[in-house]
């Protein structure tokens, strides 16, 4: 009689090679209805789920919940709404920002093709990201 409850552990095909990326893209992760503000019960894994956790670092303040890491988030809208900062001069942190905001994340290789214009009180920013599996490209509308 065993004291210790019985672990199945999956066997590996010895030539089937685990790679690091393939393990993070495999992850999954429960889907975020943006209109809704709610998760759903389905689960996501690949490049749904990096394009999910682009989004969500974008809309998030950095340090505003604590639920979330230090890493989680972003730092533009302090950087938006400073009324003694030129629009050329939030152009330029634009891209340093939202970089920091996603670049940590192990499943992403590079942020890269920036293109921001400025219009009336918004920017409007499109960028592409380069991940493990493919690449994911976003427009976004930034403002204070």
């Amino acid at each position: 009689m065993a004291l210790t409850p019985e672990v199945i552990i999956e066997e590996i095909d010895a030539n089937e090679e685990l790679s690091l990326e393939r393990i993070l893209l495999e992850q999954k992760t429960y889907r975020f209805n943006f209109e809704t503000g709610r998760l759903t019960s389905e689960l996501i894994s690949g490049l749904e789920a990096v394009r999910q956790f682009v989004m969500m670092a974008l809309r998030i303040p950095r340090y505003a919940h604590s639920i979330y890491s230090a890493d989680t988030g972003n730092e533009l809208g302090e950087m938006l709404s400073d009324p003694d900062t030129t629009p050329e001069y939030k152009m330029m942190e634009i891209e340093r920002l939202v970089t920091e905001a996603i670049i940590y994340d192990e499943r992403i290789n590079r942020v890269h093709s920036f293109e921001i214009r400025h219009m009336e009180d918004a920017f409007h920013v499109s960028f592409i990201v380069d991940t493990a599996a493919g690449e994911l490209g976003f427009e976004e509308v930034l403002s204070a």
